[in-house]
């Protein structure tokens, strides 16, 4: 494929990946989505804005310990960590539950100030939320009303199960209800035996259910720290076209 262009003066093509779940693989996709970036010549950037959890997390064969460590390596970084991640929390809960009972007021200058910081130099940015959309921050703000705030498009991440219909459509209608506009919709798939009847299905039944909206599939990757596997499954699974400024 051609290298996608972003001109000097234009600002980063931002995507906010966001999922119908936790553990459905939205960094895995991310990860691959940056590498798939880089072997195209493109300079890409993450950030994770809230991480928890860390301390329940194994740390990998790579010796990767967290999804912002995965995230920086996969774009090839040399940002700081309190960058890419600004707020470290330990209780693997959502951030409004895990920051109260860590006594942490999450600031989202500081936030602001961070993606500011990331997307310098850049073509690609992508901010990683955590869990589904509408996981609260604080009391009055989700990563729906963040991504908003930063006017980032989503690329929704849905694990290919029993149910993934029900979630995904909730989502996109949360996400149209605030106008924040849906980039691609990608259904990972989550083993690699053989699919039941639902996740046989489900992609077809998604395109006929939003036929308006970009759907795409991502195989499942039994090497999630492996670069290379991660492009060529990002290739794959035609997520190159994510990686092109939105016609005007």
């Amino acid at each position: 494929m051609t290298r996608p262009m972003a001109t000097s003066t234009s600002r980063p093509i931002r995507l906010g990946v966001t999922g119908t779940d936790t553990g459905i693989g939205k960094t895995v996709v991310s990860c691959a989505l940056a590498a798939r970036a880089r072997v195209l010549g493109l300079r890409v950037a993450a950030m994770k804005p809230i991480e928890s959890g860390i301390v329940e997390r194994p740390v990998s064969e790579s010796g990767l310990a967290s999804d912002a460590d995965r995230l920086r390596a996969a774009c090839g970084s040399l940002l700081p960590l309190s960058v890419v991640r600004p707020y470290l929390l330990e209780e693997p809960l959502a951030p409004m539950i895990a920051a109260a009972r860590a006594n942490v007021e999450i600031d989202f200058d500081v936030l602001d100030a961070a993606l500011a910081q990331v997307e310098q130099h850049v073509e690609i940015v992508l901010v990683e939320g955590a869990g589904g959309l509408l996981v609260p921050i604080d009391l009055r703000v989700s990563y729906l009303d963040l991504f908003a705030r930063w006017q980032t498009p989503l690329l929704l991440v849905a694990g290919n199960k029993l149910g993934v219909l029900n979630h995904v459509l909730l989502t996109v209608r949360a996400a149209e209800v605030a106008g924040v506009p849906i980039r691609a919709i990608v259904l990972t798939a989550l083993s690699d035996r053989d699919a039941s009847v639902a996740e046989a299905t489900n992609f077809d039944a998604l395109v006929t259910l939003l036929p308006h909206y970009t759907i795409l599939r991502f195989p499942w990757v039994d090497r999630p720290d492996d670069l290379d596997a991660l492009a060529t499954a990002a290739e794959v699974g035609g997520l190159d076209v994510l990686l092109a400024p939105l016609s005007p």
